[in-house]
């Protein structure tokens, strides 16, 4: 069935490359969330949580 969406989110799959230290933070972030999440989200959760929070904040 090509064009027809069988859920209702769509997922697209992007790749980023960061460096070193940006790594070093996201899991030094990561561990900080266990406390609130109950759990240490994915280094993907992380990323999709950042870029949710910084294009739907109003500046």
């Amino acid at each position: 069935m090509v064009g027809k969406t069988t859920n209702a989110v769509e997922r697209i799959q992007v790749n980023v490359r960061v460096d070193g230290d940006l790594i070093r933070l996201l899991d030094e972030k990561r561990t900080e969330l266990l406390s609130k999440l109950g759990s240490i989200p994915s280094r993907s959760e992380l990323v999709r949580m950042a870029l949710e929070d910084f294009l739907t904040t109003k500046k």
